[in-house]
């Protein structure tokens, strides 16, 4: 009988895992920090770049669904170290010729790269069934934060180097995608058979005390939060920029730093979820997340130091997303395990991508400050949802 590697070893898996989700997720948070030196460069209009970068989010998470239904069996991470290599090409987005065609090429290559972040996500979900030495909830909180810490570092990145080096400068960051393929490859990772992972609903095997819940009030409330964060994400860089009179670099720099505070904050959570209940964390950071970020944004034109405040706000609600994603691995439902990874990992952010296509528009009469406001509403939704979940009978 085949046993399992040993603790450490799977540390080293889930660490080479993380590292490759990160650097795809790093690619799709590039091109938001710069949507106005792209403005400028191309001479579009911000709603139209609002959509390339909606596209891409869409891309990358509606193709996990697909993903997660149709593969199975394959146990090499062969597709995900793939997916890298072709979630990549977002860095060609902000460096294609001017024209009356560049939004279309703009929007071929979110596509394409999309589809290989897509890869990443259902079969690095189902790579974490396989490390049964490492806590459940633990697994999923290192896997997700880095994605997101990825997603957001990307802002710094692309800012940062736009700012000193011009937008052409982003194509030198593909060499970080066969870095994380091949370090991917030498973990000797393997995924365990989907098919040995379908549970019955109501008689799961569930560790840490996870409780067993319908799936889909799970995925209505990952796609709020999900929602809140992307129009965090895709707007909150440009505003601070644009609208604040912030330099380029310290948008991206502030973006970065919520992404540090929910890194830190989604591991502590999860190690305390198991003993203060993983509903409850998910009920209280999301309705503590809601006044933090109406301060924040309060805040944040008036002073630089704000941005204290919203790594603070990091640590309390990113964790949300992640035990979303812990209480959908064991949920009650019927769904097999890599369709349930699929929607919950991408359908949710593929809700909120078809959010931003509606939004993008909006911002040409509101101005981006007051869309803003959405993000702390979509928090308070979130934790009125769990509320009532938590109200609810669980197996």
């Amino acid at each position: 009988m085949k046993t399992s590697p040993s603790a450490s070893r799977q540390w080293e898996q889930l660490l080479a895992l993380t590292f490759a989700h990160a650097v795809a997720d790093t690619y799709v948070g590039l091109i938001a920090p710069v949507l106005v030196p792209m403005r400028d460069h191309y001479g579009v209009s911000f709603a139209l770049l609002i959509f390339v970068v909606s596209l891409l989010g869409l891309s990358s998470n509606l193709f996990q669904i697909f993903i997660g239904h149709l593969q199975t069996s394959l146990t090499r991470p062969d597709l995900i170290s793939a997916g890298v290599l072709l979630a990549g090409l977002a860095v060609f987005i902000p460096i294609l010729p001017p024209g009356p065609f560049c939004v279309v090429w703009m929007s071929l290559l979110a596509l394409l790269s999309g589809l290989g972040v897509a890869a990443v996500h259902p079969e690095g979900l189902r790579a974490l069934h396989g490390l049964d030495k490492i806590p459940a909830s633990l697994t999923t909180s290192v896997f997700m934060v880095s994605g997101f810490m990825g997603f957001a570092g990307g802002a710094i990145l692309s800012s940062t180097l736009t700012e000193h080096f011009g937008l052409g400068s982003l194509v030198w960051l593909y060499a970080i995608a066969p870095v994380a393929a091949g370090t991917l490859f030498l973990s000797g990772l393997r995924l365990p058979d989907d098919t040995a992972h379908r549970e019955k609903p109501g008689v799961p095997a569930r560790p840490d005390n996870i409780p067993g819940i319908p799936f889909a009030p799970l995925f209505l409330i990952a796609a709020v939060l999900a929602t809140s964060s992307q129009i965090q994400a895709t707007l909150l860089p440009s505003y601070l920029h644009g609208e604040a009179g912030y330099s380029l670099s310290f948008s991206g720099f502030s973006f970065t730093l919520f992404g540090l505070g929910g890194m830190a904050g989604a591991i502590f959570w999860s190690l305390l979820a198991p003993r203060l209940g993983h509903l409850s964390v998910l009920f209280y950071t999301a309705l503590a997340g809601a006044p933090l970020t109406a301060l924040y944004l309060a805040a944040a034109p008036l002073t630089v130091s704000a941005s204290g405040l919203l790594a603070f706000v990091g640590f309390i609600v990113y964790t949300g997303f992640p035990l979303c994603i812990t209480l959908a691995r064991y949920a009650d439902s019927s769904l097999r395990f890599g369709t349930r990874m699929g929607l919950i990992s991408g359908g949710s952010w593929g809700i909120a991508a078809l959010v931003m296509w509606g939004i993008g528009p909006l911002t040409a009469y509101t101005g981006l400050g007051l869309l803003l406001h959405l993000i702390w509403a979509g928090y308070l939704v979130a934790a009125l949802m769990t509320f009532r979940l938590m109200r609810q009978p669980k197996t």
